[in-house]
């Protein structure tokens, strides 16, 4: 699906959505990310390059529009739109290197996050949500230090967009009775090839020589994330208008 037509269908979609609403919530959301870039080639290339535990922002916007409650559940379907950045640090010996000297490196993917999502919620504010993430790149870069020495930018060495299934689950706190807290966990793995390049900034998508072989390797953004926010209710519908656990 081209972006333009995603972007339209996304927009119809939430228009239909919200036409057939009982109540919505707009907020504003933060997150943090423990984030992996998983190729299999990559993270098996020896002592050359290792992949590190790596961390990422995001912040941005979440709605939801939810339906009429069916028996202290409710049932909705929300979307964010985010910013932020993906990481994948490295660490390894310099390819040749007759001294055996070390380097650290690392990939900084900045992206536009556009998570969709089904969401069904306890009267009490436990939830469990599941759907789709989109992302679009804006910009990669790679750096690395010690005995290798590179900054250069790979924007162009990466998909330009890449998506893939999440399951979240948290709980929100009522401030007031249309003002909540939420917090939760959210766990993402792109299904599609998100390319790119190693630990030591090669193109993984071109065989190079004195390169490991990454024929046919795919690359799979993966993400732990914890979010944090704050949202306000609106009512649309008539039901659930009394009571501080309406949504």
């Amino acid at each position: 699906m081209k972006k333009k037509g995603f972007l339209f269908f996304l927009l119809f979609f939430s228009v239909i959505t919200f036409c057939n609403s009982q109540s919505f919530t707009l907020g504003l959301t933060g997150q943090a990310k423990n984030t992996w870039l998983v190729n299999t080639a990559v993270l098996g290339a020896s002592v050359q390059q290792e992949a590190k535990p790596s961390f990422g922002f995001d912040g941005g916007v979440t709605a939801t529009m939810y339906f009429q409650q069916q028996i202290d559940t409710y049932f909705g379907v929300g979307v964010d739109v985010l910013f932020g950045n993906f990481k994948q640090r490295y660490s390894g010996r310099v390819s040749n290197s007759p001294t055996l000297s070390t380097y650290n490196s690392n990939v900084n993917l900045l992206f536009i996050d556009l998570p969709v999502y089904g969401k069904m919620v306890t009267r009490y504010g436990a939830y469990i949500e599941a759907g789709v993430q989109f992302s679009l790149l804006v910009n990669g870069a790679y750096k690395s230090t010690g005995g290798f020495e590179a900054s250069t930018n790979v924007t162009n060495k990466f998909a330009p967009f890449y998506y893939g299934p999440l399951l979240g689950v948290g709980t929100d706190f009522p401030l007031t009775d249309d003002l909540y807290f939420i917090a939760g966990l959210r766990f993402m793995y792109g299904i599609s090839d998100l390319k790119g390049v190693d630990g030591q900034g090669n193109d993984i998508n071109i065989p190079q020589p004195n390169q490991p072989d990454y024929t046919g390797a795919k690359t799979h953004a993966a993400s732990l994330t914890l979010n944090v926010g704050v949202y306000y209710r609106f009512d649309v519908g008539e039901y659930g208008k009394v009571g501080q656990h309406r949504r």
